[in-house]
């Protein structure tokens, strides 16, 4: 432990494992508040903020950040059912258990142009971890995917597809509801929330919290 905490050129005051784990929890708290950033794949703009991370760590950071949030809000993330339903060639980023047998599957997608326009790879990719957790006896209740903001067509094809529930959820917009959470006395909540599908309000979920 010790030997870990001077390679991270730590302070050598205090337990080194407790030192080691206030120093992962407050670079999560770094990245939460920085989450569009992320989201967006802005270097710049992180490392302004004080953040140094490596554009190849982005994507599985912002996946990690995504599972941190949904944890800030009460949600339970199911790695042994994510773990189950994942290939050596495709990996669903994140699963939501709503009961013993409901799930909803997240997929936390970083676009460094703007709008995510890839629904067709998107929606193949999201149907094969939907078969597979069904397979397996569990009942995929939504999709739900994050992404900085999304094209209208991408927006249309989710609403229009008959073989998936899929609801939309931009960045700003869950770091919105986080907001609104932590900042209520006895917040409330529901993973329902998320299953409404097409691209959700996240004004008005922050707003009812």
């Amino acid at each position: 432990m010790k030997t870990v905490r001077d390679s991270m050129n730590l302070s050598k005051r205090g337990d080194p494992r407790l030192v080691i784990l206030e120093s992962f929890a407050n670079a999560t708290d770094r990245l939460i508040e920085n989450y569009d950033l992320l989201a967006h794949r802005d270097l710049n703009g992180l490392k302004e903020s004080g953040i140094d991370i490596l554009e190849a760590d982005i994507g599985v950071k912002f996946e990690e950040v995504t599972k941190a949030i949904f944890e800030e809000l009460g949600l339970i993330i199911d790695e042994d059912i994510r773990k189950e339903i994942n290939t050596a060639k495709d990996k669903a980023d994140i699963v939501i258990a709503l009961s013993n047998d409901d799930i909803v599957i997240g997929e936390a997608k970083t676009s460094k142009k703007g709008d995510f326009a890839k629904y067709s790879s998107t929606s193949r990719q999201v149907k094969a971890y939907v078969n597979r957790a069904e397979n397996i006896g569990k009942r995929v209740a939504q999709v739900l995917i994050i992404a900085p903001s999304f094209s209208d067509n991408f927006i249309e094809s989710a609403e229009m597809d008959t073989e998936v529930n899929i609801s939309l959820l931009e960045a700003s917009g869950l770091k919105m509801i986080l907001d609104a959470f932590t900042s209520r006395r006895n917040p409330k909540f529901s993973p329902k929330l998320f299953t409404k599908g097409g691209l959700l309000k996240a004004e008005l979920i922050a707003k009812n919290l």
